[in-house]
């Protein structure tokens, strides 16, 4: 499933008061495609002046930002389940802080 339309899902399974939170991630979602963009283009620009551009190093790049990605997601679904369970004494919350 594509994430925004993840984050949308998560979003009408919250409570009103608590939707802007998915607004966050879908900016940090958008921050972070900015952010592959750019390294993208600079990347390109490298290899055009003739710059050698390393493969794995690459790779790790896009492994890290892709973890990031759906580490935001996660906290987003674990957010959601805890909004979900909030007053459940048998739920075990996933953040002991709360959500709050």
């Amino acid at each position: 499933m594509p994430a925004l339309a993840k984050i949308q899902l998560l979003k009408e399974q919250m409570p009103k008061e608590y939707q802007s939170i998915s607004h966050f991630v879908e900016h940090a979602l958008e921050s972070i495609d900015t952010l592959v963009e750019e390294h993208r283009k600079y990347t390109a620009a490298q290899a055009l002046y003739g710059d050698k551009i390393v493969g794995s190093e690459e790779r790790l790049y896009r492994e890290t930002v892709l973890d990031v990605r759906e580490q935001l997601l996660l906290t987003l679904e674990k957010t959601v389940e805890d909004l979900l369970h909030k007053g459940d004494k048998h739920w075990n919350k996933h953040f002991k802080d709360g959500v709050e």
